[in-house]
C-alpha cells in the first residue's frame, strides 16, 4: 500500500531535499495557505494566503476568490486582493490594496496603492498614497498628500493637506485646507482657497474665493470674485 501511495504522489524529492512538483497543472478548489493558518479567519472558496508561521500575524482571505499576502491583512470581498503591507483590508468586490499600513478598499472596484490609513469607499474610487486620505464617491481619487478628501463624483485631489473636493468633477492640486465646491471647479495651490461657482477656479494665494460661474481668482490675498466669466488678479 505504501509503495502504491508513493507512486501517485505528484512530487519528487531532489538531491537537496526539496520536494519538486511534476510538470502538471494543480487544482485546489478550496484554497491554499502558505505559512500560518489564521484561527480568526473563515476562509472563502478558491483563496490564497501567504504569511508567516505566526498564527497571530496570519492573513485572512474570507471572500471567495480572494488573495492575501503580507501581514495581518484581510480580504472579505469577492475576488478582492491585498498584495502586501500590514493591517490592510479589502472588503469591496474586486477591490484591492497593494501595500502600506491600515489602508482599506471598501468600494466595489476600489483601490488603495500605498500609504497609511487611506480609505477608498466609492465605486471605482482610488487613493494612490499619502496618509489619512479618503475617496468616497464614484470615480473619485486622491493622489498623495494627507487628510485630503475627494467627495464629489469624479472629483480628485492631487496632494497637499486637508483639501476637499466636494463638487462633481472638481479638482484640487496641492496647497492647504482648500475646498472646491462647484461642479467642474478647480484650485491650484495656496492656502484656504474656495471655488464655489460652476467651473470657477483659484490659482494660489491665501483665502481667495471664486463664487460666480466660470470666475477666476489668480492669486493674491482674500480676493472674492462674484462676476461670471471674469478674472481677478
Amino acid at each position: 500500500l505504501e509503495s502504491t501511495i508513493i507512486s501517485v504522489i505528484p512530487f519528487t524529492q531532489d538531491a537537496s531535499g526539496w520536494w519538486v512538483a511534476d510538470m502538471a497543472m494543480f487544482r485546489f478548489p478550496k484554497g491554499v495557505v502558505v505559512g500560518a493558518r489564521s484561527s480568526r479567519c473563515a476562509y472563502g472558496e478558491a483563496t490564497l494566503s501567504v504569511s508567516t508561521q505566526d498564527d497571530t500575524l496570519g492573513n485572512c482571505p474570507e471572500g471567495d476568490g480572494s488573495v492575501v499576502l503580507g501581514r495581518l491583512n484581510t480580504a472579505t470581498g469577492k475576488w478582492a486582493t491585498v498584495l502586501g503591507g500590514n493591517g490592510n483590508t479589502s472588503s469591496g468586490s474586486l477591490s484591492s490594496v497593494l501595500g502600506g499600513k491600515r489602508n482599506a478598499a471598501h468600494g466595489e472596484y476600489s483601490t488603495v496603492s500605498a500609504g497609511s490609513e487611506n480609505y477608498a469607499s466609492g465605486l471605482f474610487s482610488s487613493v494612490s498614497g499619502g496618509s489619512k486620505n479618503t475617496a468616497s464617491n464614484t470615480g473619485s481619487s486622491v493622489s498623495g498628500g494627507s487628510s485630503c478628501n475627494a467627495v464629489g463624483v469624479l472629483s480628485s485631489v492631487l496632494g497637499g493637506s486637508k483639501n476637499t473636493a466636494n463638487g462633481g468633477n472638481s479638482a484640487i492640486v496641492g496647497g492647504l485646507s482648500s475646498v472646491s465646491k462647484g461642479r467642474y471647479s478647480s484650485i491650484v495651490g495656496g492656502i484656504q482657497n474656495t471655488a464655489t461657482g460652476q467651473s470657477a477656479s483659484v490659482s494660489g494665494g491665501y483665502r481667495n474665493t471664486a463664487v460666480a460661474k466660470a470666475s477666476v481668482v489668480a492669486g493674491g490675498r482674500q480676493t472674492k470674485n462674484t462676476r461670471p466669466y471674469t478674472i481677478l488678479p
